[in-house]
């Protein structure tokens, strides 16, 4: 690929950003792309604000501009909020609905951090990814899966990149038995939801 594809994942400790992050590095992989996953901002522990940069192509720099993602996932709305300074008018964001405010801090309300997104960018979608997880796997622990599962269906040049093939079989190096299983029953119930809301 001519030039690189810019991935922002952002959350908070706990949910499962860094594995996502390994999770789309195998399946770039898997696809013979190059790829780059840093996690260049804040910390991994519970609780702790997560970005975590994927650079899909050829380049040196692991670290995206600001304004530079091609598509935004976010695990909860306050760090989508955030995030947007890595995004433009053409970037898809892809959001979890969930809502988990800092302790003893001011913070804007969900609509008000969902309005400034829409008002900016042109595709955000706002998808329950921990009301698949719950259903399929009784808990929201695989809500990254999820949004990663939903942001393939409803971003063709995502999907184009890493194919849902890849994805499984990325899947399959990091799960066993029946958490494999689950996870990709909870992956491609979001692809098809993903690509049900394609364009909207």
């Amino acid at each position: 690929m001519k030039s690189r594809f810019n991935l922002i994942l952002v959350g908070v400790g706990g949910q499962g950003l860094i594995t996502l992050g390994r999770l789309i590095g195998e399946a770039c992989i898997r696809a013979g792309l190059n790829v780059t996953v840093a996690e260049v901002h804040g910390m991994s522990q519970r609780g702790g604000s997560v970005v975590v940069h994927v650079r899909i192509g050829e380049g040196d720099s692991p670290v995206i501009p600001l304004g530079g993602a091609h598509h935004i996932i976010a695990m909860e709305v306050l760090e989508a909020g955030r995030s947007a300074r890595y995004a433009n008018r053409e970037t898809v964001m892809v959001v979890n609905d969930l809502l988990l405010p800092p302790p003893l801090a001011k913070h804007p309300g969900k609509k008000e951090v969902i309005d400034a997104l829409k008002s900016k960018l042109e595709r955000v979608y706002i998808y329950d990814a921990e009301g698949v997880s719950k259903k399929i796997m009784g808990t929201p622990i695989s809500s990254n899966i999820a949004l990663l599962g939903f942001s393939l269906g409803a971003n063709p040049v995502l999907e184009s990149l890493i194919s849902r093939v890849a994805v499984e079989k990325a899947l399959e190096a990091i799960f066993k038995e029946k958490a494999l299983d689950l996870n990709k029953k909870v992956f491609e119930e979001a692809f098809r939801e993903g690509r049900s809301n394609i364009g909207g």
